[in-house]
């Protein structure tokens, strides 16, 4: 399967990965982080992989599947975030608010 990695805002800085589709998501983790990121995988280093389709909104992956079980498919777009956190859970927030709620 082939996906679009986003790695900036401009189209120059994307570029195109071939992946086999039982390529695992940590796995294509690793991968990643090492060619954006240009450090390995290790104790404590975390990141949150979002994809979209081209029609689309982002949504993220789950870390404990095949690509293919996490719902994507060819011309998938990725991007890969480091996750600076020192916990494996993600926190509940409270009392979130739209940007432009009215009070």
């Amino acid at each position: 399967m082939i996906l679009t990695v986003i790695s900036g805002r401009n189209e120059d800085d994307w570029f195109d990965i071939d992946v086999p589709d039982e390529c695992s998501v940590e796995r294509l983790n690793e991968l990643l982080g090492l060619r954006l990121f240009r450090e390995p995988s290790g104790e404590g280093v975390q990141y949150i992989l979002e994809a979209k389709f081209p029609e689309g909104l982002w949504f993220t992956v789950n870390d404990q599947s095949s690509l293919v079980e996490a719902g994507l498919r060819e011309g998938s777009y990725i991007r890969l975030q480091r996750a600076f956190s020192t916990a494996t859970e993600e926190a509940p927030v409270y009392g979130r608010r739209l940007l432009f709620q009215e009070s």
